[in-house]
C-alpha cells in the first residue's frame, strides 16, 4: 500500500463514479424517486444509498425494493435518472487537470464503470472527458460487471497495455476485486462509496485519499519523462 516511484504505467484505467466524477447526488434522488414511485414510505440516507451503490443496478434496488419490483425499478430509475444526471454531476476535483497530463503525456486511458455505458459515456462526453478517454465501457457493454475481471481485459485489449504496467483506479472493493482477478496493479481512493479504513484494509497496492495526491505521484513518477514516452 505504498506509492513508489518505481512504478510507472503505460496505461491507466479509471473507476467513474467516485473516483473521477460525483454523481452520488443524482443517484440517491432516483433511487428516491423509484422508492415514491412505488409508495414505499422510507426516506432513503445518504449513507443508505452509499452503501448500496457500486454492483450492478438491480442489485442496488434488490436492497430497496421487493424482488418482484426490481426490474421495473431499474425502468424507473434510469428514465428518472436520465433527465438529472448531467445537471447533477461533476467532475472530482483535480481529475480535469489529471487526464489533461496524462494527454500531454500521451499516456492512453480508459473509464471501467458498473454504471451502463450509455450514461457513461453521455457524462465523459458532456464533461469533456471523452477526447482523453481510448475507451468508456460499463454496464450493458457485453461484460460481467466488476468485480469480474472482463471489462478490465476488454480495456486492456483496446489500450495494448499489458496487465502489469496498466493501473486500475477506483474508490470500491468492486474495484479491488476486478483489479485482482484481472492482474492489475489498483490505486484506491476514498472519495466514493467506502470510507479510508475499509480500502485501506483491503490493501491495495496504492493508496491516496483523493485524485489530487494522485495527480501529485503520477506527475512526480514522469519527471524526466518526455511527453511522448520515449
Amino acid at each position: 500500500m505504498t506509492s513508489s516511484p518505481e512504478f510507472i504505467p503505460e496505461g491507466i484505467l479509471f473507476d467513474l463514479d467516485g473516483t473521477l466524477v460525483d454523481s452520488f447526488r443524482p443517484i440517491h434522488n432516483s433511487f428516491q424517486a423509484v422508492l415514491d414511485a412505488f409508495a414505499i414510505d422510507h426516506i432513503l440516507t445518504w449513507d443508505e444509498m452509499l452503501g448500496i451503490v457500486g454492483t450492478s443496478l438491480r442489485d442496488s434496488l434488490r436492497c430497496i425494493v421487493p424482488e418482484e419490483k426490481a426490474d421495473e425499478g431499474v425502468l424507473l430509475f434510469r428514465a428518472h435518472y436520465n433527465r438529472i444526471v448531467l445537471d447533477q454531476t461533476h467532475p472530482l476535483p483535480g481529475a480535469a487537470e489529471l487526464l489533461e497530463m496524462l494527454g500531454r503525456r500521451g499516456i492512453p486511458a480508459g473509464i471501467v464503470t458498473n454504471k451502463k455505458g450509455d450514461a457513461a459515456r453521455r457524462i465523459s462526453e458532456h464533461l469533456g472527458f471523452r477526447t482523453r478517454m481510448t475507451c468508456v465501457i460499463g454496464e450493458g457493454d457485453g461484460f460481467p460487471e466488476k468485480p469480474a475481471p472482463d471489462m478490465l481485459y476488454e480495456a486492456l485489449r483496446i489500450l495494448g497495455t499489458s496487465p502489469g504496467k496498466t493501473l486500475f483506479v477506483g474508490d470500491s472493493p468492486y474495484d479491488f476485486g476486478a483489479a485482482r482477478a484481472a492482474g492489475i496493479p489498483i490505486a484506491l481512493l476514498p472519495t466514493g462509496t467506502h470510507r479510508e479504513k475499509e480500502l485501506a484494509n483491503l490493501e491495495p497496492d496504492f493508496f491516496f485519499p483523493d485524485l489530487k495526491h494522485f495527480f501529485q505521484w503520477i506527475d512526480q513518477s514522469f519527471q524526466g519523462i518526455p511527453p511522448d514516452g520515449t
